[in-house]
């Protein structure tokens, strides 16, 4: 077997470890629910619109296309799989595109360390708008490089159709923008703004973005309205918000690309004239330093930085080269940051796949991917029951959208509204209760909660129907309580 390994190529090498990658989470893909963010975007691929509340539209276009094949959690996350070993391969690519004359391991360093990542993986199984957003920036690259190195019109449309593939994915894909002017800055290829390339790139990402544009302005510009408040809402800067931001991408990025990322970003500007240097620097510095800034007014989520630090992994895979015979610590940190990586992945595959290890009662902290589907069967049941009894409709409800998108999911296509006053995409899906409504009210996850009754915004009277405890090899995960609510007063 080793001598096996060691005739394989550094290009057949990142393909055995994509391979076995993709087949993990394929596996681990099939063995849990969904979880919020999944079932939301699941949803919008049964709502097909040209945009939506929160993101654009891309996300609800691939799901669209997966649902034709099927709706178990395993369909609803194979295209992400897909994408991600996708930008597995492409990283290769750039890697060694970036830096001809380096080792050609550094495409196969890069890949490993890509794979090493919890963050990365868990955005290679569930559908996110980083999961094609990621495929697009390292192409987008990659496109900006042929067009920066030989200025061919070809190459500038390639990067206009990243560019507003991209603006179709996420609204943080903007950054990508300043990625290009940073790239011609650094390179001093302003001259290229002479010709027509970078001008037909600029109308071509413009119009892959209309769908966004359109359905904006049917609904008052609504998305970018609640983009800018999500970043600004908080007037103070805290370091504490910043640093707990930062340590949160410790952990789930790894010490291997955290710690030494960051060495190998100082380490690079030494060689900042090299053209695959300043490409990476124009793609990272761009992401890393606005949510690193922006995370003392709002912590930042640690996917949100993902695009940043995949564009970090080809410096870092050249800096380990250059120093790995040179300096014992880097080699030890490696070795290090290699188990703390294969435990962590361990540990959450094993909790995917085997339930292990078990957990304290209503102590799982994955408990939120557990229970959904057989609590929403029952809930429509519930309702149905409701319904044949004389009185308004019977409609089911829930706290917040984010137990929403997962009732709603599991119990399409029935409506589920949420009894507050927040405006987000439920609300565009299935509006709010009005006076005098009744149903089924879910709530998740302890058995003690009860709902408020009586006042604005609330039912005037709810009546416990039943429990569901969710249990997980003997270990109670969590706790569904049905109640039957009436006279919904706004």
């Amino acid at each position: 077997m080793m001598a096996f390994f060691k005739r394989l190529t550094p290009w057949q090498a990142a393909l055995w470890l994509v391979a076995a990658s993709t087949l993990l989470r394929l596996l681990a893909s099939a063995s849990v629910g969904l979880s919020t963010d999944e079932a939301h975007y699941a949803l919008y691929g049964l709502h097909l619109d040209w945009s939506y509340f929160d993101h654009p539209s891309m996300i609800g276009w691939l799901q669209a296309i997966a649902l034709q094949f099927g709706s178990s959690d395993l369909a609803m996350r194979v295209i992400p799989v897909l994408l991600f070993s996708a930008a597995s391969l492409v990283l290769y690519r750039l890697a060694l595109t970036l830096f001809p004359h380096e080792s050609p391991w550094l495409g196969f360093v890069s890949v490993a360390l890509l794979q090493s990542a919890v963050m990365f993986q868990l955005i290679g199984m569930a559908m996110l708008p980083d999961s094609p957003l990621l495929l697009l920036g390292l192409l987008a690259l990659l496109a900006l490089h042929g067009a920066i190195s030989s200025g061919q019109t070809r190459y500038w449309l390639w990067l206009g159709l990243c560019l507003g593939l991209a603006g179709l994915s996420k609204y943080t894909a903007v950054s990508l923008i300043i990625s290009v002017l940073l790239a011609l800055t650094f390179s001093r290829q302003w001259r290229q703004l002479r010709s027509p390339g970078p001008w037909l790139a600029l109308l071509l990402g413009a119009l892959l973005i209309m769908p966004v544009l359109y359905w904006n302005y049917r609904h008052e510009w609504i998305s970018f309205l609640y983009q800018l408040h999500h970043g600004t809402a908080n007037p103070s800067w805290r370091i504490s918000r910043l640093l707990i931001s930062q340590l949160a991408q410790l952990v789930v990025y790894g010490p291997a690309i955290y710690v030494f990322g960051l060495v190998a970003v100082v380490a690079s500007l030494r060689d900042w004239r090299d053209a695959g240097v300043q490409l990476c620097l124009a793609l990272a510095l761009p992401v890393l330093l606005l949510f690193g800034w922006n995370s003392g007014y709002e912590m930042t989520l640690p996917h949100w930085t993902s695009l940043g630090w995949i564009a970090v992994l080809p410096l870092l895979a050249r800096w380990l080269l250059h120093v790995w015979n040179k300096a014992r610590w880097v080699r030890v940190g490696i070795r290090i940051s290699a188990v703390y990586a294969v435990l962590l992945l361990g540990l959450l595959l094993s909790e995917f796949l085997f339930s292990w290890p078990a957990f304290p009662d209503n102590s799982n902290p994955l408990r939120d991917v557990y229970g959904w589907e057989q609590a929403a069967q029952r809930a429509e049941k519930l309702r149905a029951e409701m319904a044949a009894t004389p009185g308004a409709p019977a409609l089911l409800f829930t706290e917040n959208w984010t137990y929403a998108s997962r009732l709603a999911w599991y119990a399409r296509p029935q409506p589920v509204q949420v009894p507050d006053k927040r405006h987000d995409q439920s609300y565009l899906w299935f509006g709010k209760p009005q006076n005098g409504a009744r149903g089924i009210l879910v709530v998740w996850p302890e058995a003690q909660a009860t709902p408020s009754t009586g006042g604005a915004g609330q039912f005037g009277a709810c009546t416990l129907r039943e429990q569901m405890p969710v249990l997980v090899r003997g270990r109670l995960i969590s706790t569904f309580s049905f109640y039957a609510c009436d006279a919904f007063k706004n």
